[in-house]
């Protein structure tokens, strides 16, 4: 038999072949069904089939759940939270501006990891999250104490408005980081089934498609648009009453 068409040998035993980053795969789809599913509901079977790989061969490099949550900790989530409060640890001497740039800096990074907001909404945010003490412990020990010093200090120094409580602030801030992210796909499709369900659904579709081509703002990307919708609320919403907005 030619050996073109001899069938390959069976892999022997021990260490899989290096070079296809197969760890890294794993870990792409343990996060992608975390993201999705949650924690306690996916298992490591689930995440074998996801990454196209037997449940032995995940196994191997993740000796359990608990083991596989670690690593995502360490190697992906930890690297995440050191990149959205790399502004608080250096920050500008404006505390206006640098609330801003924390701001603008978290959502570019959400953007760039699109299963956080999911992850958060599903273990950090919700009731019993299996992440929510390891966040709390992690993230907001630097981000809350920072972020709420940083608006008494724009207060103070007359920056942005004084009639409203800095707590419920740093509230909003993360709020307008996050949400928008989480909940983009479904006020998406909610959006699509109200155009849809309207008399003049065709007349709408073509207004819409004669302002995208009249207005830059159309054309941003999905991403792109959210962070710069979420800027010009900041904007306006910390403004001074009857001042006019600078940044």
């Amino acid at each position: 038999m030619p050996a073109s068409k001899r069938p390959p040998k069976p892999r022997r035993p021990g260490r899989p072949p290096a070079g296809a980053n197969l760890r890294g795969r794993l870990l792409d789809a343990a996060i992608a069904r975390f993201a999705e599913r949650g924690i306690a509901a996916t298992t490591l079977r689930a995440i074998a089939t996801a990454a196209g790989v037997t449940p032995a061969l995940l196994h191997y490099y993740f000796n359990s759940k608990n083991s596989l949550v670690e690593t995502m900790l360490g190697e992906r989530i930890a690297p995440f939270v050191a990149i959205s409060v790399a502004p608080l640890l250096t920050p500008l001497p404006s505390p206006r501006a640098t609330l801003r740039k924390f701001l603008e800096t978290h959502m570019r990074n959400l953007a760039g990891h699109p299963w956080m907001p999911r992850l958060m909404v599903r273990e950090v945010l919700s009731e019993g999250g299996s992440l929510r003490e390891h966040m709390q412990a992690q993230f907001s020990a630097v981000l809350s104490p920072k972020v709420f010093m940083l608006i008494v200090a724009a207060q103070q120094r007359d920056e942005i408005r004084t009639d409203l409580n800095p707590m419920l602030i740093g509230l909003s801030l993360i709020s307008l980081a996050v949400f928008p992210f989480a909940a983009a796909p479904l006020w998406r499709e909610v959006s699509k089934s109200m155009v849809r369900g309207a008399p003049d659904y065709e007349a709408r579709i073509e207004h819409l498609q004669r302002m995208a081509a009249k207005s830059p703002a159309w054309e941003r990307p999905e991403a792109e648009a959210l962070i710069g919708h979420t800027l010009a609320l900041f904007d306006s919403a910390l403004e001074k009453p009857h001042a006019k907005s600078r940044r």
